[in-house]
């Protein structure tokens, strides 16, 4: 004989598990992490900074010799759940092809970007050595602009900065956007448990102080949110 069993959500509101026609368990998908009252979600944006010091986000620094990691660490109190991270690279006359950034040889070693958590090194791009590197990367989002014979702009905002003598040599940029969640498959993000040492890093493995064009830069943005408790 079978046993008829209930399921409800334990807190005294006799709120019972709904099931449909041919057995199915009614669900309905949740837009944030699941948590109770007491918890909150926090807008997180953040610059990703040498050796997380919260001031350097300019990533041109000289990695040739020691490598330079620029990175965003765990909070000791709250979850932090990166969604998508912002890249800039900009320089007068700017392309893609063997480029990075205004330098037409491009890099020798290349970026690096990774995350670390309990199960050690885990790497997102290795290699990155040209402006395209980066473009891949991120899958070719956001997609704009043409390759035509008089644009020859695909991913590429003309007169990004008014740089060089007197604005006379505007630089040009590139805006890649990895997107996390949609490339990676995660629901909410890379999550980077609060207390802990985990952390989301580029590393910098060149010189990137020289050579690079006018008014050349560089920096990235993560994005996401943080889930407080109280």
């Amino acid at each position: 004989m079978a046993t008829i069993s209930k399921i409800s959500n334990g807190e005294g509101e006799k709120r019972l598990v709904s099931v449909e026609t041919g057995g199915y368990v009614k669900v309905q998908q949740s837009e944030y992490p699941p948590n109770d009252g007491r918890d909150l979600q926090i807008i997180y944006r953040n610059f990703l900074t040498l050796n997380n010091d919260g001031t350097t986000t300019s990533m041109l620094v000289d990695g040739s010799t020691t490598s330079q990691l620029f990175y965003i660490q765990s909070d000791p109190v709250n979850d932090i759940y990166i969604t998508s991270l912002s890249i800039i690279i900009q320089a007068n006359g700017i392309s893609l092809g063997q480029d990075f950034a205004g330098d037409t040889t491009g890099l020798v070693n290349g970026f690096r970007v990774y995350y670390e958590d309990k199960n050690g090194e885990i790497n997102i791009g290795t290699d990155l050595t040209t402006n395209f590197d980066f473009i891949r990367l991120c899958q070719g989002n956001p997609a704009f602009g043409t390759d035509s014979a008089t644009n020859n702009d695909a991913f590429i905002i003309p007169n990004l900065s008014t740089g060089g003598a007197k604005g006379k040599n505007p630089a040009d940029g590139i805006i890649p956007v990895l997107d996390i969640n949609t490339i990676f498959g995660f629901e909410y993000g890379l999550k980077l448990f609060r207390g802990t040492n985990n952390r989301l890093v580029f590393e910098i493995n060149d010189d990137l102080t020289t050579g690079l064009g006018v008014d050349a830069g560089m920096n990235v943005i993560a994005y996401g949110f943080e889930r407080k408790f109280e």
